[in-house]
């Protein structure tokens, strides 16, 4: 079997989009969307504003997505800071209104940071570091945006669900929200969130194992593809849950 070479045209047209930076940045876009600009969307969190941890998530997925296509300390050290509200949105600790204008104003200073760098055609901060450093650095706070990003799905099924019919049951009782129930609706019904958390955790898995097979890849090769087809199973796997769902409950 004769091996076909890639031209130079779609060598760089796989760099660009088969990647899991850009398959992010579909799934942020798509989430934003779903959440921020459909009728039943708005309809949902006007019901119930709780439900706005769902635009703090679409927006840290979205600028850690966009992050892949600018690789520098700051950037991704600050991207690994935004992604660490993931999980602290997850777990309902901080009214889910708030998280989202923190992950708004982070993301703000990321873009403004790479622009500032772009512009200046020096990233901050690395000329006073070694090469191997600042590849380091950069390919580490990386691994941790993705450990974080999988930390969605497992704070949802580790840290939330075990708990969440016992405080049902006792806000019942005292007639108010306890616990993580103050920032987050109760989710344990949601086929979708868990058909989402799972696939997302599973996509976590597929990119740090591709991060170690390409480790700092300073030959820019183009990256492996599964984590960017990935992205459209956990978007897809989302939908067929709440599909399930609406057949179920009607909800």
């Amino acid at each position: 079997m004769v091996k076909r070479e890639l031209t130079a045209e779609q060598e760089a047209a796989m760099k660009n989009y088969m990647n899991p930076g850009f398959g992010l940045v579909l799934m942020g876009i798509a989430y934003l969307a779903w959440w921020c600009l459909l009728p039943q969307a708005l309809a949902t969190f006007e019901n119930d504003n709780r439900w706005a941890h769902n635009w703090a998530f679409a927006i840290i997925i979205l600028v850690a997505g966009a992050s892949w296509y600018h690789k520098s300390i700051i950037s991704r050290v600050l991207v690994s800071v935004e992604a660490f509200m993931l999980p602290v949105t997850a777990s309902g600790s901080v009214n889910t209104i708030i998280m989202t204008i923190v992950t708004i104003v982070v993301g703000i200073a990321w873009f403004i940071i790479v622009l500032t760098e772009k512009s200046r055609k020096v990233n901050l901060v690395e000329g006073r570091l070694q090469k191997r450093t600042i590849n380091w650095l950069t390919m580490h706070a990386q691994v941790i945006t993705w450990l974080l990003i999988a930390h969605m799905g497992i704070v949802f099924m580790i840290g939330r669900m075990p708990f969440e019919n016992q405080l049902l049951m006792a806000g019942e009782s005292l007639h108010e929200n306890l616990g993580f129930l103050v920032n987050l609706p109760p989710e344990m019904l949601e086929i979708a969130s868990w058909a989402f958390d799972i696939a997302l955790i599973s996509w976590a898995i597929i990119a740090l194992y591709e991060q170690f097979k390409m480790g700092y890849n300073l030959q820019d090769k183009p990256w492996p593809h599964l984590s960017f087809w990935w992205t459209f199973v956990t978007m897809g796997a989302g939908l067929v849950g709440l599909a399930i769902q609406v057949a179920l409950f009607g909800m």
